[in-house]
């Protein structure tokens, strides 16, 4: 491995170790959740990433690997929805939601894919297609994350709702 090559490596992880601190920080604190726009974002990640990929549709060769990056990216998505906690603020009545240890596990794990995914294709295979591929890969599984988290999240803040409702006031 080469000094420009280590650099490459060792470059982003010293600046991810800091953004990782201070987001956990931040993700471990308790913030206003508006439920009823919960939707916007996936439904936007979802049109572009549908833009996107429309502009150049991917080869019937790609559409196996698109898959698994879908089915992972559900399960990832779901997972880190679940891992949210979401309550209902004693004295205002507001849902409240705190990002979990898992959270930052699974943003964790996808830097970590995605330096992995793009040193192997740069090594192994310089073609363009396979570039591409891992590009579309990386947009239907990012999409699919961040839909299936916000659904997730959704469908949970509604129960809380409806839990919160259905208590009468002391």
């Amino acid at each position: 491995m080469t000094h420009q090559q280590l650099l490459r490596f060792v470059l982003p992880v010293l600046i991810l170790i800091p953004f990782l601190y201070f987001r956990l920080r931040k993700m471990a604190r308790a913030r206003p959740l508006k439920w009823q726009y919960l939707w916007v974002r996936p439904a936007i990640l979802l049109a572009v990433a549908a833009l996107v990929l429309g502009d150049s549709p991917p080869r019937m060769t790609d559409w196996p690997w698109l898959a698994i990056a879908a089915v992972g990216g559900v399960l990832a998505g779901w997972q880190w929805g679940r891992s949210m906690a979401i309550e209902m603020h004693p004295e205002n009545g507001t849902l409240m939601a705190r990002g979990g240890q898992a959270a930052m596990l699974v943003i964790l794990v996808l830097v970590l894919l995605r330096m992995g995914l793009k040193t192997g294709v740069e090594m192994e295979a310089p073609d363009h297609a396979t570039a591409v591929l891992v590009t579309d890969a990386s947009i239907v599984f990012s999409a699919l994350l961040f839909a299936v988290r916000g659904l997730e999240m959704f469908l949970r803040a509604r129960k809380v709702m409806a839990g919160a409702q259905a208590i009468p006031p002391a």
